[in-house]
């Protein structure tokens, strides 16, 4: 993988929380179920919190830190039709939504300097968790809430030495 290529998917990784964040905060908003709204909360907190991490990152490489509108009008609609699902259902979708990511992620390790390696690292594990999360969710275990306290206090990899 070459820079540019690198650095695109370096950037990809900011827009895809901003995608997250966009998504969990409108389906809080459509959701009626106190339980449901409680998780979701998390969820928000979980993406917002990823977010703001990456953004050291893209600093380095003087990639932008704006975020870009349109992304959150994608993630509005996607989460009007995870709304209208039953739970289990709409979870099952996250799942779905979330695997591409963590595949590109990945791809990124390769590729990336010694660096960046705890972070783009991180992002695997947190596309990978949230899909772990989502599909035992669907699966009609209520861990959700849970699962997202401990993500919540998972803490950034470092390098050692």
């Amino acid at each position: 993988m070459d820079r540019s290529t690198y650095l695109a998917g370096v950037a990809e990784l900011y827009a895809a929380e901003i995608l997250g964040e966009a998504l969990a905060t409108h389906w809080l908003d459509l959701a009626s179920d106190p339980n449901e709204k409680y998780k979701l909360s998390l969820f928000l907190q979980l993406e917002s919190e990823a977010k703001v991490r990456l953004r050291p990152l893209l600093a380095r490489y003087g990639i932008p830190l704006v975020e870009n509108e349109a992304l959150r009008s994608e993630a509005a609609a996607e989460a009007a039709e995870l709304a209208s699902r039953p739970w289990r259902e709409a979870m099952a979708m996250l799942a779905e939504l979330a695997l591409p990511y963590a595949e590109r992620f990945e791809a990124l390790l390769d590729a990336a300097p010694r660096e960046d390696v705890p972070l783009v690292l991180f992002m695997v594990d947190h596309e990978r968790s949230v899909m772990r999360m989502a599909e035992r969710e669907a699966a009609g275990e209520s861990v959700m809430d849970r699962e997202l306290l401990v993500m919540l206090a998972y803490p950034i990899p470092r390098e050692s030495g």
